[in-house]
Parts: C-alpha cells; sequence; structure tokens
C-alpha cells in the first residue's frame, strides 16, 4: 500500500539535486529578500549565503519541506540581521556627523579667536618685528622674509626670537591657547 503525500527524501550531497534546489528557490527567495531588504544586490547576496548555510547543513536535512522551510526562515533571518546592521551604521553615522558638525564649529571659533588674539598681540610689536612675525604667519621663510624687508637673515631670526618672547609676555593671560599659537 502506497502513502499519498508522503514527504520526498532528496539527497542534497548529490551535486545536480542541490543545483536542481538552487534553480528553482533562488529567483523567488531573492525577491522574498527584496521586500525585506529592498535593495535587488543585497537581497542576493543574502540568498546566496542562506544557500551556503544549507550546503553546510545537506547532511541534516533529508525531504524538500526541510529545504524550503530552512531557506525562508534563514533568508528572513539574514534579512532581518542586515536591516538591524544598517539601522545601526545610520545612527552610528548619524552620531558621527552630528559630533563632525559641532566640533567643527567649536574648532573653528576656537581657531578664529586665536587668531583674533595674536593678530592684536603682533600689531602691538615695533613695526619691524611686525612685518617679519605677519610673514612668518603667512608660512613665509626667513630668507624670503629678508629679501622682502631688505635685511639680513640673521636679523630676521633675531627679531623673530624676540617677537616670539614679546609675544609670550603679551599673552601669558592666554596660556592656554598657546598650544594653538605656534602649532
Amino acid at each position: 500500500m502506497e502513502i499519498v503525500n508522503a514527504p520526498k527524501a532528496i539527497a542534497l550531497t548529490n551535486d545536480k539535486e542541490f543545483r536542481r534546489i538552487f534553480d528553482n528557490y533562488y529567483a523567488t527567495l531573492c525577491m522574498f529578500a527584496n521586500q525585506y531588504v529592498e535593495n535587488n544586490a543585497l537581497a542576493a547576496d543574502i540568498v546566496q549565503e542562506c544557500f551556503v548555510k544549507l550546503w553546510q547543513a545537506r547532511f541534516d536535512i533529508f525531504y524538500l519541506h526541510q529545504i524550503k522551510s530552512f531557506l525562508y526562515t534563514s533568508v528572513r533571518n539574514k534579512a532581518l540581521n542586515e536591516l538591524e546592521h544598517l539601522k545601526v551604521k545610520m545612527e552610528y553615522a548619524r552620531k558621527i556627523t552630528e559630533k563632525s558638525t559641532e566640533s567643527f564649529y567649536a574648532d573653528h571659533l576656537l581657531e578664529d579667536e586665536v587668531y583674533r588674539i595674536l593678530i592684536q598681540a603682533i600689531d602691538q610689536l615695533p613695526e619691524q618685528m611686525r612685518a617679519i612675525m605677519s610673514l612668518a604667519l603667512e608660512g613665509t621663510p626667513n630668507k624670503e622674509i629678508a629679501e622682502k624687508l631688505e635685511i639680513s637673515t640673521e636679523t630676521v631670526h633675531t627679531l623673530k626670537k624676540i617677537a616670539y618672547r614679546k609675544l609670550r609676555e603679551n599673552l601669558k593671560d592666554y596660556y592656554y591657547l598657546v598650544f594653538f599659537l605656534f602649532i
């Protein structure tokens, strides 16, 4: 006597049988995964990973209903995990962007304030020191400063040293900003 609707045994260890299962379910599972992640490439990756898991479990699964259940459950769980992972990544990116924006504003505000204080202190220097320090602040090398001001390089070096000392004295109340002044 034959039993009707008896589960059909499938040998997933047979490469051809596994390929048949893959061909029969791949496209459908991709559409199923895409309903969750709304990204075709990601959905295809999820399905491929689930087929790899199926291949790894091929010795434990013997019936078509087990295979279908395994694949759909695996795809759903993997898709939900991907969504959760994306959510965490987006939240992290939002926090970094928010922090960066606040930090960017604070850094520029501090930089502008330090620059303003430094320029005020330089403006209080004698004329030649002021000219030397203004050029030095623009990144001009000592040799070029000497040529522009028609003085010797040694004079530039000496006057810069004196200017730095005077600036330190004038900026002693801003000791916490000294780090930013001569970087």
